[in-house]
C-alpha cells in the first residue's frame, strides 16, 4: 500500500514539473516550406558552419535566453539557418512583433512621398490633419520630421499611456495623443514614445486615403510575398502606427531583405532609394547608449549594424557589408526586466559576423 501510494506521488509531481523553457537542440538546417525563400547551407554561402552550429548550442544553453523563440541565419539573399527554440510551429504560426511595426511605418511613409501623397518629412501635421490642429493649435508646429525621430515633445509616456490604446480606453487615438501636454518644446529633445507613429498612422490614412496597413498591403507586403502577416487597427479605424504587426519570423525577414538590399525585391525598387538613404541615417545620435535612431529604424554605425526592435525581444540585424541578416523573435508578453535587449542580441549578431566571411 505505501509503496502504491509512493508510486502515485512521483507520478503526481512528474505531472505538476514545468515545460521546459527550451526544446532541445537538434540542428539549425532550414526546411522549405514553399514560402518563397532560397535555402542554402553555412559553407555554400562562407560561413564556418561549425561556429554556426556551437552559437545555436550556445543560444540553447543559455539560461539567459530562455524566453527567445526562434534564431533565423541569412546570407547572401538565402536562408541557411533557422531553429525554433520553444515549438516548431512557430515557424508558420504568426506573433506579436510590438515595436518592429515602427519600421514598417517608416518605409511606408517614404514610399506615400515617393509617391507624391505626401510633400515632405518636413510638412507640418496641420497639412494633413487640419482638425486636430484647429483644436490643439500648439501641436501645430510638429512635423513629419519630429514625428519620425520621435521630438513631437508630446508628454507621453509608454510605460502607462500606451495601455490607453492597449485597452482602447479612448473613442479616438489621434485626439488622446494631440490632446496631451507638450513636455518639451517641438523639435527640442528625443524621447522614445508610441505616440508618435500613432499620428504618422493618421497622416497616412489622411494623404492616401486607406488605412495604413491596406497601403501597407498594396506597396509592400504584396510586392514582397509578404502573406501570413495581420496588421491591427484600433477601434476608431486607424491602423496602428507604433506597433500592432503579428508575423512569422520568415515573413518578418522579407522586409528586412529588402532593406538589406537597398530596398529592391527582384529587381525592383520597392523602396525608394533616397528615403531607404534617409531612413537609416543617424538622426539621434546615441539614442540608447550606442545605437543611434533614424526615422524609426535603429543602427550600431561602429558596428555597421541597422536593426528592427520590438518589446520583449523581436529583432532583425543586417549587415550590408557582408549582406548578414540575423532575426530573432521572442515570447512577446514579457516584463521589460527579463526582456531580450539589443545588446544580448548584439552579442549573438556579432558572433555570427565573426564566423562570415
Amino acid at each position: 500500500m505505501k509503496s502504491h501510494i509512493l508510486g502515485m506521488m512521483i507520478i503526481l509531481a512528474s505531472c505538476l514539473q514545468e515545460e521546459p523553457m527550451k526544446r532541445p537542440f537538434t540542428s539549425s538546417a532550414p526546411k522549405e516550406i514553399g514560402d518563397g525563400w532560397a535555402l542554402s547551407t553555412p559553407e555554400t554561402e562562407g560561413m564556418d558552419a561549425t561556429g554556426l552550429e556551437e552559437i545555436y548550442r550556445t543560444v540553447y544553453e543559455n539560461d539567459d535566453t530562455w524566453m527567445m523563440k526562434s534564431l533565423l541565419v541569412f546570407r547572401n539573399g538565402k536562408l541557411v539557418a533557422e531553429s525554433y527554440l520553444k515549438d516548431e510551429a512557430d515557424r508558420i504560426r504568426p506573433d506579436a512583433i510590438w515595436s518592429c511595426t515602427k519600421q514598417v511605418t517608416a518605409i511606408l511613409t517614404g514610399i506615400a512621398i515617393h509617391q507624391g501623397l505626401i510633400q515632405s518629412v518636413q510638412d507640418p501635421i496641420g497639412s494633413y490633419l487640419p482638425e486636430y490642429v484647429n483644436r490643439y493649435p500648439d501641436k501645430a508646429g510638429i512635423t513629419l520630421h519630429h514625428l519620425l525621430t520621435m521630438k513631437s515633445g508630446l508628454d507621453f509616456d509608454n510605460g502607462t499611456s500606451s495601455d490607453i490604446f492597449r485597452q482602447h480606453k479612448t473613442d479616438n487615438s489621434l485626439d488622446y495623443v494631440l490632446g496631451l501636454d507638450l513636455q518639451f518644446p517641438v523639435g527640442t529633445q528625443y524621447k522614445y514614445k508610441d505616440s508618435d507613429p500613432q499620428v504618422v498612422s493618421g497622416i497616412m490614412q489622411y494623404a492616401t486615403g486607406i488605412p495604413m496597413d491596406e497601403f501597407g498591403k498594396k506597396v509592400l507586403f504584396d510586392p514582397l510575398g509578404v502573406q501570413r502577416t495581420e496588421w491591427v487597427r484600433y477601434s476608431d479605424g486607424l491602423t496602428l502606427g507604433p506597433w500592432g504587426i503579428l508575423t512569422t519570423p520568415r515573413e518578418l525577414a522579407k522586409i528586412g531583405q529588402c532593406v538589406l538590399d537597398s530596398g529592391r525585391h527582384q529587381g525592383v525598387q520597392v523602396i525608394p532609394l533616397s528615403w531607404w538613404s534617409s531612413m537609416l541615417n543617424a538622426h539621434v545620435v546615441n539614442a540608447h547608449d550606442d545605437a543611434a535612431f533614424g526615422y524609426y529604424w535603429w543602427s550600431i554605425p561602429s558596428k555597421g549594424w541597422y536593426f528592427m526592435w520590438g518589446h520583449g525581444g523581436q529583432y532583425v540585424f543586417l549587415k550590408p557589408a557582408k549582406k548578414l541578416m540575423v532575426v530573432v523573435t521572442s515570447l512577446p508578453q514579457v516584463d521589460d526586466d527579463v526582456a531580450l535587449w539589443y545588446e544580448d542580441i548584439v552579442n549573438i549578431a556579432d558572433s555570427i559576423d565573426a564566423i562570415t566571411e
